[in-house]
């Protein structure tokens, strides 16, 4: 770390099974990465809409984790999406059994913005997604690679167990790091 880098902050995390990823939102610039690590259950990280968060925005599997099924007591998972804009986009986990993970608050936001706010969104969401709007959420894309990334942003693997329930997210650009965790125990930081 530089010596003109900020102070690391850290907040703490939801409890354990909790069907949520933390922080629920997060602030990127075109080119970061996202590292969503998951953790104990079985999630997804799939794009949808601010107008229908509940539902996949297309078939795009860059913008899909896919079922990540992650055993106890072992090492975490990680999917990355890179940000390709800087326009908001909206994220859900597409789990159904045996809850609905998304009509639950499952979701999550890189930029929502003043008008359409993350927790509009979850609103939306755990009311089922089917509230008409006439706003859009604009247009972002991303590309994802499963590499594992730390929080200092080298290429090494993350390991360990929180006894979690569920996923993170990193977010990795030239002066940020988020972490954060969907369902389990653990926190996040801005460098």
């Amino acid at each position: 770390m530089s010596a003109s880098a900020p102070p690391l902050r850290r907040s703490s995390a939801h409890p354990l099974m909790q069907l949520a990823f933390e922080p629920p939102s997060v602030t990127a610039a075109e080119g970061d990465v996202i590292v969503f690590s998951f953790y104990p259950k079985n999630h997804t990280v799939t794009k949808s809409s601010f107008d229908k968060p509940c539902e996949t925005s297309g078939d795009d599997e860059e913008d899909d984790s896919g079922f990540v099924s992650v055993a106890s007591a072992t090492t975490p998972t990680v999917w990355n999406w890179t940000v390709d804009s800087t326009d908001p986009a909206w994220f859900y986990c597409a789990q159904t059994a045996p809850l609905n993970h998304c009509q639950g608050g499952m979701v999550f936001a890189v930029n929502p913005t003043a008008e359409n706010t993350f927790a509009a969104f979850q609103d939306r969401a755990k009311s089922g997604g089917s509230t008409s709007s006439t706003t859009t959420s604009g247009s972002t894309s991303g590309t994802q690679t499963s590499t594992s990334t730390s929080p200092a942003g080298s290429n090494t693997s993350t390991s360990g167990n929180n006894g979690g329930n569920g996923a993170s997210s990193v977010v990795a650009s030239t002066g940020a790091v988020l972490l954060a965790v969907a369902g389990g125990a653990a926190g996040f930081a801005l460098l």
